[in-house]
């Protein structure tokens, strides 16, 4: 067992951390924003938006797109290194992740952040939302099957 073989699960059990307690706290958290009264003109959708475009910003930091890019990184490296069934459908998953990520969450962080319209966040959360849970999944089923091969060893 090489210290590739611990750390490449461990990263993808972490970024699939960040993503579950994105899920069960952040994302419901902006579903019941609301806009006191008196308060301004804005909606609880707009206050939202604006919540979600200051994440994108604050989340973009070294400690998490070592995260981001480490993980499917260290998840090929093992793969390629130690191949068999479960380092390899380890490393695919992890790079599904990130390629969700890149595909989807991204561009529409990008656009929410160049949308003021107030209806920005319906058009934004959904879709976002559906694939935020596929990059997740993803995460954790790369972890658990490198956990699961690092067993087998």
């Amino acid at each position: 067992m090489t210290i590739l073989m611990v750390a490449a699960p461990t990263a993808g059990a972490a970024l699939a951390g960040v993503y579950l307690a994105f899920d069960l706290a952040v994302l419901p958290a902006l579903r019941r924003v609301r806009v006191p009264v008196g308060a301004g003109d804005r909606s609880s959708d707009e206050v939202a938006a604006d919540v979600m475009r200051r994440i994108n910003v604050a989340i973009v930091r070294p400690s998490f797109l070592a995260l981001l890019f480490g993980a499917p990184a260290l998840a090929v490296a093992a793969g390629v290194t130690n191949p068999g069934p479960f380092t390899v459908a380890a490393a695919i998953a992890q790079v599904a992740g990130l390629v969700v990520t890149l595909a989807v969450n991204v561009p529409r962080n990008e656009a929410l952040a160049r949308d003021e319209d107030p209806g920005a966040w319906a058009r934004f959360v959904g879709p976002w939302t559906r694939a935020h849970r596929v990059r997740s999944a993803a995460a954790l089923l790369g972890a658990v099957v490198g956990v699961v091969g690092l067993g087998l060893q």
